[in-house]
């Protein structure tokens, strides 16, 4: 399924020229289109705060020229309130695009794309994660005698950190994995596993990477002896 088009604005109140820019193409795109009918704020009001930028960017002067402050301050206060009209107004195309197209993703961005505004780029799909690196045993005077620690390191092919949802954690009496019994689920890159029998034990772990496509590859197998305490 598609992911939901959100509109992005990436200029900054100081990026002058950028703001005009956008209230130029929103205006020109938002006249006279079907979509939108009840443009909110109205286009005229758009286009003052569009025009009183301009006004203000040639008050202010070109590098090496300028004016005084206030005309700065003045610049300013105008370019804040282009933003803010243009942030209401990506907000009116949103939502109209949302009550116009419901859950067809698709469908709401091809609307919002004849707004003028653009859309925040998707994120990538991660697909299948592969082995996690650098699985091992980790060894640390903190630990009781009874006591193993696993650590590792994400998938290499993690495209980022929120893409690894978890890891399931094997742990099995041979090196055979179909013979493990998962034994945790853990957000962490680390583990911490006590023997609690009688006498000495020899483990074998895996760790299996997870995301919202399942279960990744699976480890290669660490096997540690865990004394009784």
């Amino acid at each position: 399924m598609a992911a939901k088009p959100i509109i992005a604005i990436k200029h900054r109140v100081t990026d002058y020229a950028g703001l005009v820019n956008l209230g130029n193409r929103v205006f020109v795109s938002l006249t006279g289109n079907l979509n939108y009918p009840t443009p909110v704020p109205a286009l005229a009001s758009l286009q003052t705060a569009v025009t009183d930028v301009v006004n203000a960017i040639a008050v202010w002067g070109p590098k090496g020229n300028r004016g005084p402050h206030t005309a700065l301050v003045d610049l300013r206060e105008k370019a804040l309130t282009l933003s803010q009209t243009l942030k209401s107004e990506a907000q009116y195309v949103q939502n109209t695009a949302q009550t116009a197209a419901g859950s067809d993703y698709v469908a709401m961005g091809a609307i919002i794309q004849t707004s003028g505004f653009q859309l925040a780029s998707s994120k990538t799909p991660q697909g299948t994660l592969q082995a996690v690196q650098s699985f091992h045993n980790f060894v640390s005077r903190k630990l009781n005698a009874n006591q193993v620690k696993m650590k590792w390191k994400k998938p290499l092919n993690t495209t980022s950190a929120g893409n690894v949802k978890s890891y399931d954690i094997f742990r099995g009496t041979t090196t055979v994995f179909s013979a493990a019994v998962q034994m945790a689920t853990t957000t962490k890159t680390s583990f911490i596993d006590t023997n609690s029998t009688a006498g000495s034990v020899t483990w074998s772990y895996w760790i299996v990477p997870v995301n919202t496509n399942g279960r990744g590859v699976v480890s290669n197998a660490v096997t540690v002896t865990v004394p009784s305490m």
